[in-house]
């Protein structure tokens, strides 16, 4: 009895562990599912050709010398092709459906992914197809009705009032001489479009004379067909572009950074969510010529990736971006920088409309003008000091590089940038980051908590970053000093509450 009693057993085993290994039944049900969608597609697709071609038998003198009826079977043509495609590799899911293992589970939802995408695909393809038909019979059956819709929208878009943003454009043209050319072109193109309907109005006159005694041919409904689908589009799309060049020329007037100011990861049911809390900081200017401005900030946590965190875990307290007055916003550089040099000018400038270089016994430093006091603020904070002309210099050499300055006077100097940097500890000592450890798995971190009672360095900020930029999974981890197998950036819990969460 006893090795019968195994033998039971193992058949037992054997068949849970059979079972383990089955795709789940709801997947095998949904590829059935699908081929069945394919069948009825076909047959669908099918259908709708059908009758297309009954409408052109119907009249054959309308579809005399025009290209439609070619350019529907080739839409249809191009849906049955895809329905081919979706067969074949239906073919192969109903395969590994059979097999019914669970380690083709990856390859099966990709290929119901597939199917389904190709069955939608040929389906709008042919319902395009057949609807386009039915408006070659209903303009030439109700030609009244679309030559009134015809009317309506080139009379909406003649009413269209585009003075204000030409009026807008001209200024900004003047303020910020050297986008007049790009600007010069996007009104350009703008205005066209007014111009164009009237063209084609004119174009269409014969076609709607016709329409009007009810002696509408071929290619005089394709024209008006033509005529009508271009005045819905520019009705949809005239004021959309108008509000797109005023916003455009609005981007000008700004000046504005992203400073990263804090990290944040939490850990809740076995999953990690990182987060970067923003610092936005606007300078508008109100007045060009007069250079009167006005300066605004804004903080928000912003939900991301954690190869997005990774990206800047070493630029704490930096501009992760930055864009100047006079730019669109399309032109911002996202070379993270220390905050508030951008707005430095080079010193064989001398000064800008922040501030100037001035001599004080010592090496040249920046000075920002009154007016701007608050933005100095909200760069740096408290603990802004002057920056001279060598850090500058560095600066600059970076940043035409490519690569982030992170305030390095030597190779092996501590940096007073980013998320080890000694200016960076102070400036954000209060920072959710700073306060969870951030800094203390460093072996460069000060003793007894106190920043200036040691000296303070840390590995280059660059060689982290280069890590990470080469997709490296060996690179110096968050926090951590070169060499150390300290923890990953969150990878620890502050006593009483998650990392970062009050």
């Amino acid at each position: 009895m006893q090795p019968c009693k195994s033998k039971l057993l193992l058949f037992g085993a054997l068949i849970l562990a059979s079972c383990a290994g089955r795709l789940p039944q709801s997947v095998r049900e949904d590829v059935a599912s699908e081929n069945q969608r394919l069948q009825e597609a076909e047959r669908q697709i099918q259908r709708l050709q059908g009758r297309v071609h009954e409408d052109v038998a119907k009249a054959p003198d309308l579809f005399q010398n025009v290209s439609a009826p070619a350019e529907w079977d080739a839409a249809f043509a191009d849906a049955h092709a895809k329905l081919r495609n979706a067969e074949r590799a239906g073919s192969e899911l109903t395969q590994l459906a059979r097999r019914n293992r669970k380690d083709s589970l990856g390859q099966v939802n990709r290929l119901l992914g597939e199917v389904r995408e190709l069955r939608s695909a040929a389906i709008r393809q042919a319902a395009a197809a057949e609807a386009a038909a039915d408006k070659w019979l209903d303009v030439s059956h109700n030609p009244t009705y679309y030559l009134d819709k015809i009317n309506r929208e080139r009379e909406e878009i003649r009413g269209m009032d585009l003075e204000p943003v030409t009026k807008t454009v001209h200024q900004a043209e003047q303020d910020w001489p050297a986008k007049k050319t790009d600007l010069d072109g996007r009104l350009a193109a703008l205005l066209t479009i007014p111009k164009n309907v009237e063209t084609e109005w004119s174009a269409t006159q014969p076609a709607r004379h016709d329409a009007l005694g009810g002696k509408l041919t071929g290619p005089e409904v394709a024209a008006l067909i033509r005529q009508d689908d271009e005045l819905s589009e520019d009705v949809k799309d005239l004021p959309h572009k108008a509000d797109e060049l005023h916003n455009a020329c609005g981007q000008l007037y700004g000046a504005w950074d992203k400073i990263l100011v804090d990290l944040d990861v939490s850990h809740e049911n076995g999953r990690e969510d990182y987060r970067e809390e923003i610092r936005t900081v606007r300078t508008h200017f109100l007045d060009v010529a007069a250079k009167k401005t006005e300066t605004s900030s804004d903080e928000q946590w912003v939900d991301v990736s954690e190869p997005a965190i990774h990206a800047v875990e070493n630029d704490l307290g930096m501009a992760i971006a930055h864009k100047d007055a006079g730019l669109f916003d399309s032109e911002a550089q996202t070379t993270p920088q220390p905050a508030g040099f951008a707005y430095i000018a080079p010193p064989s400038q001398g000064s800008n409309e922040y501030g100037y270089w001035t001599h004080d016994g010592g090496q040249p430093f920046w000075t920002f003008l009154p007016q701007y006091l608050l933005l100095r603020e909200l760069m740096w904070g408290h603990d802004y000091r002057p920056i001279i002309i060598g850090e500058y210099d560095g600066y600059r050499t970076a940043q035409r590089e490519g690569r982030s300055y992170y305030g390095q006077e030597t190779p092996t100097a501590p940096p007073k940038y980013g998320s080890h940097g000694t200016f960076t500890q102070t400036r954000y000592a209060q920072s959710r980051y700073v306060q969870s450890g951030g800094f203390k798995d460093s072996k460069y971190a000060s003793q007894g908590g106190s920043h200036s009672s040691s000296p303070l360095a840390s590995v280059h900020p660059d060689e982290g970053k280069g890590a990470l930029e080469r997709g490296s999974t060996a690179g110096r981890r968050f926090g951590a000093a070169p060499g150390s197998q300290g923890k990953r950036f969150g990878g620890f819990r502050a006593p009483g509450r998650r990392f970062g969460r009050r």
